[in-house]
């Protein structure tokens, strides 16, 4: 039909950037007030912040909204989300984790290169002040287990992983479960 109206094409990149960008902020305002977030969403801006990196990262909207974390004004991410990017980009061939007296090795390989090993413990702990901290007196080898595996995933996915660090690394509290999983405890953002 040659009288049938015809959508609107954008004039430009930046005109779709716009409308998208309206779509977004809705979109984050929305997921604001649905009190789905975590408390440390207060704007539809930092919403969308969280969503694009998630997006960088290949990660769909809530579960970026949910694991992605902002301390002191960069984002990070669980050491467990780092080893699942890992894991879902089908290059992590072969992943080691051993336990010494005193310490954690993390001996990763990646499809097509040599094994990297990386190692955290009480000494690498000690000299970062870490000890009097409630979880590394209470489970050591599991901070040190996520501290080696996040420094390790740096230096082999560094495509993947995009710099990332953990909320622990970058000084925010955190918690472990009983089952070695690592927590952002919520308002312990240090900025």
């Amino acid at each position: 039909m040659e009288n049938e109206i015809q959508p609107r094409q954008p004039d430009s990149e930046v005109e779709l950037f716009l409308r998208n960008w309206e779509l977004k902020k809705e979109l984050g305002g929305t997921l604001l007030r649905s009190g789905f977030l975590p408390q440390a969403f207060r704007t539809p801006e930092q919403v969308i912040a969280v969503m694009l990196k998630g997006q960088e990262l290949g990660i769909p909207a809530m579960e970026a909204l949910n694991s992605i974390n902002v301390v002191n004004g960069k984002p990070t991410v669980s050491p467990q989300l780092m080893l699942a990017l890992a894991r879902r980009s089908k290059e992590l061939e072969d992943i080691k984790i051993e336990r010494t007296t005193d310490s954690v090795i993390v001996t990763i390989k990646r499809k097509g290169q040599s094994p990297h090993t990386t190692r955290f413990g009480e000494t690498e702990a000690r000299s970062l002040g870490l000890m009097q901290k409630d979880n590394y007196r209470r489970q050591p080898f599991i901070m040190y287990q996520w501290r080696a595996l996040a420094a390790n995933l740096r230096v082999t996915f560094p495509d993947i992983i995009s710099g990332l660090y953990t909320p622990e690394e970058m000084g925010a509290d955190v918690t472990v479960t009983e089952g070695g999983e690592e927590l952002l405890i919520e308002g312990t953002d240090p900025e």
